[in-house]
């Protein structure tokens, strides 16, 4: 019996080979299928009989059939299984796979490659965007402490770092030397564990070398193990934000020429030497003869220049504190402080002056001596006339070709020099939410650009909506419920329960200031009063409504009804029982065309108001009272000084709290 061939009687019928139905989409199952190997092997290549063949002829091409060309097949055009019709991308109800357009390119071979191609493309693009998704989140993870967290932590900041051992001791101790253009830092290590770091600045100045111990301290307890933490648990979250900036000035500095950590530390002498003149005049003044010195500094701090701290609170860099919590009553170095962290950062092409590198920004007299009457109109209000000076431009040496045709004054390039492509920036640690005009005038005074498309709200940056909130456009109103401190006629602590309610009056634009560029220490000292306005305000609302109280629970009467028994219980239960019960109030804010607030509240049978005003430098003013008379001056006189205006505002600014200011009136003035 002869053997079947190939050929036969029916070669259009044997045209594709049928590819085993188990692995349709295996490489290797199609050897001779151009969208799985673009190239093919070599037994897959037509002969010169197939080449001359006429194409208009022919129902098959390179062994396929070509375009609507009609075969003997039953499954499709020119399939003769289902697998091989999956495989080639004949199907058409695999719309949805990702497979569109294969076949449909004019023959099945253009379709099969181009729909392969593409569907390639998209999955780089979807591979890559994955990829980028996990890089942010790796960028994020610094990592756990170890010598080898450590070495791949200097790389990825952009900095060298080697090891040198140390031959004939008994431990097992190495040294990371972690370098710079302008930096070196070493790091021993004893048996995997940090026993020193030493913070060098060898290219730089006094200035600079001086506050070294100070910054390697703070690097060296981000390094040790605290009595919680173990290798295992040790992030080097800490270590790395500070490794970071370091390596940020240290980027952005060219050495010869420009070093940014210099720059850095001439401002803080500078305000240094603003920020002493101004304690040595408090200490003269007539106020604080009775004070002592860190009452002084603070007063300094919170209504002068600020104070400027080189390497404070776990944090290398320059800071310029200029508010504190509870500053009236001598908050201790934990309670709360805002600043302004001075840094470096790359200048964008035009708009922003550059960096300039002087330790003069203010003369050593610091006030002006017989200033012109222009500069008066100039001076703050109840405050002197400081006598700023303007450093020099810094030139590099160009690294671009020279342009004869170069504009002077605009472009250096005609000598060979350029301006740094550097610039100062400033950072509130916390942010500073303030309404849109001040932030408008804030920029204005740096020169910075505003986004004018944000339409974020004060009201919204401050307590920001919830899900179930309802929006209104012209005003707001939160209702909260607070535990307030307070004491009993017996000397006990308890506490009162408040409820109280902000009205916000009308809905006005905000802005959260966070960074800032600027060009010289001038305009972070004019922008401090308006800054602890804000600040203040922040702490007063945050006591009532903020993270420490919670909202209202809304009830029905049923659930909350006790029987007589219960009642009675209750007040036995309890030794002593703040009277009336809850005690609620409202307070309602405006921040156009200044900053007030009036607290509505209960107060011998009536309703009391009391308006305040929140001036520069966080001063509280009484505006409007209903609570205070000259009568009930009389009846008090001998027993305990009358009130006055001036302290209701002062003891505002003592509690920092409404609710315990409120307690205060009442027990003084009888209020019930």
């Amino acid at each position: 019996m002869a053997t079947p061939t190939p050929g036969g009687k029916h070669p259009a019928a044997q045209v594709v080979a049928t590819p085993p139905v188990s692995t349709p989409f295996s490489a290797s199952n199609h050897p001779s299928h151009p969208a799985f190997s673009p190239h093919g092997p070599r037994s897959v290549v037509p002969s010169p009989q197939q080449v001359k063949k006429s194409p208009a002829n022919s129902n098959t091409l390179y062994g396929y059939p070509a375009g609507n060309h009609p075969t003997n097949s039953s499954f499709g055009q020119g399939y003769d299984s289902p697998s091989a019709q999956l495989a080639l991308g004949g199907n058409p109800g695999l719309e949805g796979l990702g497979l569109e357009g294969m076949g449909n390119m004019g023959t099945p071979m253009a379709g099969v490659v181009g729909g392969a191609l593409g569907s390639a493309r998209a999955d780089e693009d979807e591979r890559r965007r994955k990829l980028g998704v996990v890089m942010d989140v790796l960028k994020t993870n610094h990592g756990r402490l170890s010598e080898a967290g450590i070495e791949r932590l200097a790389r990825r900041v952009g900095l060298d770092a080697l090891w040198e051992d140390h031959m004939g001791s008994g431990a097992s101790t190495r040294t990371l030397i972690i370098a710079g253009s302008a930096l070196a830092l070493e790091i021993d290590f004893a048996n995997n564990v940090v026993k020193k770091v030493s913070l060098s600045f060898p290219e730089s100045p006094e200035i600079v070398t001086r506050h070294t111990d100070k910054a390697g301290a703070i690097l060296l307890r981000d390094l040790e193990f605290r009595p919680n933490e173990s290798p295992l648990t040790k992030m080097l979250d800490r270590f790395a934000a500070n490794l970071e900036r370091l390596a940020q000035l240290d980027k952005l500095s060219v050495i010869p020429g420009l070093n940014c950590h210099e720059a850095i530390a001439g401002i803080y002498e500078s305000l240094e030497r603003l920020h002493l003149w101004e304690v040595g005049r408090l200490r003269e003044g007539v106020e604080m003869v009775k004070s002592d010195g860190d009452e002084i500094e603070r007063t300094a701090m919170c209504t002068k220049s600020g104070k400027p701290v080189m390497h404070t609170r776990d944090r290398l860099g320059l800071s310029l504190d200029y508010w504190q919590e509870k500053r009236r009553i001598g908050g201790k170095a934990s309670e709360k402080t805002w600043s302004i962290l001075v840094d470096c950062a790359p200048s964008p092409a035009l708009g922003y002056l550059p960096i300039r590198v002087s330790e003069n920004w203010i003369s050593t007299n610091i006030q002006k001596a017989d200033p012109p009457a222009e500069h008066l109109l100039l001076a703050p209000e109840h405050g002197p006339l400081l006598d700023w000076l303007e450093p020099e431009n810094i030139l590099l040496p160009s690294t671009d070709p020279p342009k004869p045709d170069a504009m002077e004054g605009v472009e250096q390039a005609a000598t060979g020099q350029k301006y740094p492509e550097v610039m100062f920036v400033a950072k509130f640690d916390p942010p500073v939410i303030i309404p849109y005009s001040l932030a408008a005038q804030i920029h204005h005074s740096t020169n910075a650009t505003m986004d004018v498309f944000q339409t974020t709200t004060f009201d919204g940056l401050m307590f920001p909506r919830g899900p179930d909130d309802k929006v209104d456009s012209e005003s707001r109103v939160i209702s909260r419920e607070v535990e307030v401190p307070i004491f009993t006629k017996e000397g006990g602590k308890t506490t009162h329960t408040h409820l109280p309610k902000l009205w916000i009056v009308k809905i006005d634009y905000g802005r959260s200031l966070t960074e800032l560029p600027f060009s010289h220490p001038r305009q972070l000292v004019e922008m401090l009063p308006a800054l602890r306005q804000y600040a203040f305000l922040s702490t007063l609302l945050g006591k009532s409504f903020g993270a420490d109280s919670k909202p209202v629970a809304l009830e029905s009467p049923k659930t909350n009804r006790k029987s007589k028994r219960a009642e009675f219980a209750d007040f036995m239960a309890q030794t002593s029982l703040p009277e009336g019960g809850p005690l609620r109030y409202d307070v309602a804010l405006y921040t156009q065309p200044a900053l007030k607030l009036q607290v509505a509240f209960p107060f011998r049978g009536r309703d009391a108001l009391v308006a305040f005003e929140i001036k520069l430098n966080g001063v509280v003013e009484v505006v409007g009272q209903n609570i205070l008379h000259e009568k009930a001056g009389d009846e008090n006189e001998g027993k305990q000084k009358a009130l006055t205006e001036a302290d209701l505002g002062k003891m505002l600014e003592i509690t920092e709290d409404i609710g315990i200011w409120l307690e205060f009136v009442k027990r003084r003035l009888g209020g019930s």
